[in-house]
């Protein structure tokens, strides 16, 4: 079984360019001239296209976020009810680390 190559997202966004900018090349030539499985390039173009042309679309983190509440802002109320918080539009900094800790909690009994 072959081992599965990893690209680096420059390498990628490079390649895609070089073939969409010049149109004397195929899709064939930058396979070969590059060593690249034909349906992985086909890919990168597909995704490079898809994304109307976005530089960062290679760059994108696979997998779950570490958190599934990523801005403690947009927390709903009922949350701050059921632990028993009081929202105040204060900004004590013991107050946000100790509701992140119950939110952790939260999330985990989830």
């Amino acid at each position: 079984m072959r081992k599965r190559t990893n690209y680096e997202p420059e390498f990628k966004l490079s390649v895609v360019k070089e073939y969409l900018s010049d149109d004397s090349l195929t899709q064939r030539d930058i396979c070969e001239k590059y060593s690249i499985p034909d349906s992985v390039f086909a890919r990168w173009v597909k995704k490079y296209k898809d994304s109307n042309y976005d530089d960062n679309v290679f760059h994108l983190k696979k997998g779950r976020p570490s958190s599934m509440i990523s801005d403690i802002s947009k927390v709903p109320p009922i949350i701050y009810e059921s632990a028993g918080i009081i929202k105040s539009n204060s900004n004590n900094t013991n107050d946000s680390v100790v509701l992140e800790k119950k939110l952790k909690y939260y999330e985990q009994s989830l």
